[in-house]
């Protein structure tokens, strides 16, 4: 018996290649899409919820359903380093059970991240218009178009500038999270605030802390969707999202410990709508909840620049492969980029941010992430059965994959009815508008 290759080795890059050439985006790249789509608005309003279920335990929820994601993420690594195709859980769903079944998980996924893009983008605006000190519906359209209209013109430009701007905002952003936990710590310290007492149900807590912070750890499926520009994507984009996906989690671990400490100053902070601006109140005063306010800005323009560039290439995929109008998959040729599919998806946004918030989105995406999330774990599990290892192949057999599939049933079982019913209408008018393209062509 051949001897198994080293697992460091599957996973350190190799030289380049020529091929590699014609691919714009790099390791940095693909860790900065991973961390801008991770790191979005949700740490700035789960804090709160999560104080709640766990009370001063709840940074071990963090670790929990980070624990769960990155297994999911593995599972992830192991299916990207069987392609260089661009798509991601469409493309693995696809490979494993067809085309029409590969649809199905990747028109929900594009639909969550559409309605992301958009209450992110929602959200951006209305912290924006209120800093500015104006909150009128002019203002708040005016600053929608801005972001929206300017990151589109930016990812039709080039992929390269939009990846780097990314890359800016990805570093600016943990930078500045890191400022809020060391200053929150230093003031925690230098106070003389009460102790901090533990919740009375400390494992329930947890668990369903666990649960309610699930929708903060997603986004690092970003991370495979442009494989088809990404130089050597079968060993950098699991890396990528695995490591994006560690230091997210450790750093939602560590607010989540210094909030917690404001809280035990200021209990009302659990009930706050803006939890982690008001605990900056609690800890530093007005101008450090007034950066605090500025650093969502920052963060939600993180995951807005992940979102332009990443939900067009959903589109110009399914149109590549016939379930939407050819139109959509035309590259311009000059800058080869999506332009129509761009096009699309930004009309479709500043369509939906007059009409689509936070909560919305919290609903959809909760089993959009599952339909990904099951899909990739069950394909890893299909297609080592029809195509032997992978370049990059996950240890213990079928354990991995199989307990990322057990952590999506747990979180489905939570899902409402009225969501399923919400689902099975997006997914319907998916169909239908696949249909018509199918026959139309």
């Amino acid at each position: 018996m051949p001897p198994k290759p080293d697992l460091r080795k599957r996973l350190l890059p190799e030289p380049p290649t020529d091929d590699d050439a014609k691919r714009p985006l790099g390791f940095v790249d693909c860790l900065a899409l991973g961390i801008n789509g991770i790191i979005g608005s949700g740490i700035f309003f789960l804090p709160a919820v999560l104080q709640r279920h766990a009370g001063s335990a709840s940074w071990l929820s963090w670790l929990v359903v980070g624990g769960l994601c990155i297994v999911v993420a593995l599972c992830f690594a192991e299916a990207a380093s069987r392609t260089t195709q661009s798509g991601g859980p469409y493309r693995y769903a696809v490979d494993a059970f067809g085309r029409y079944a590969g649809f199905g998980v990747g028109w929900i996924t594009l639909t969550s991240s559409v309605l992301g893009y958009a209450a992110v983008a929602r959200g951006f605006a209305e912290h924006g218009a209120s800093l500015a000190g104006t909150t009128s519906a002019p203002a708040l359209v005016a600053w929608v178009v801005a972001l929206v209209g300017g990151l589109g013109a930016l990812n039709a430009w080039g992929i390269r500038p939009s990846a780097r701007t990314g890359d800016v905002v990805g570093g600016a952003k943990l930078v500045a999270l890191a400022g809020f936990v060391l200053f929150g710590a230093w003031a925690l310290h230098r106070g003389d605030g009460p102790s901090l007492t533990a919740p009375s149900q400390p494992v329930h807590g947890v668990v369903a802390g666990a649960m309610a912070g699930l929708f903060a750890c997603t986004g690092f499926e970003y991370v495979p969707v442009p494989a088809g520009e990404t130089k050597r994507p079968e060993r950098l984009v699991g890396l990528a999202m695995v490591l994006s996906l560690c230091v997210s989690v450790a750093v939602y671990a560590l607010v989540q410990r210094v909030f917690s400490g404001a809280a035990s100053w200021a209990p009302s902070l659990a009930t706050s709508k803006t939890p982690l601006a008001d605990a900056a109140g609690v800890l530093g005063g007005s101008f450090f909840a007034r950066a605090v306010s500025v650093l969502a800005m920052v963060s939600s323009f993180g995951f807005c620049t992940g979102s332009a560039l990443v939900a067009p290439r959903y589109v110009e995929s399914f149109a590549v492969d016939g379930f939407l109008p050819s139109l959509l998959g035309r590259r311009l040729s000059r800058r080869n980029t999506p332009l129509w599919a761009i096009v699309a998806v930004s009309g479709l946004v500043l369509g939906l941010a007059g009409t689509v918030d936070f909560g919305s989105l919290a609903d959809i995406s909760t089993l959009a992430v599952v339909a990904q999330y099951a899909s990739t774990c069950a394909a890893v599990l299909v297609l080592r059965q029809r195509r032997g290892r992978a370049p990059f192949t996950l240890p213990l057999g079928p354990l991995l994959p199989l307990l990322g599939l057990a952590g999506c049933v747990v979180f489905v079982s939570q899902v409402a009815r009225g969501e399923l019913l919400l689902a099975a209408a997006l997914l319907g008018a998916g169909v239908v508008v696949a249909v018509v393209s199918r026959v139309s062509r």
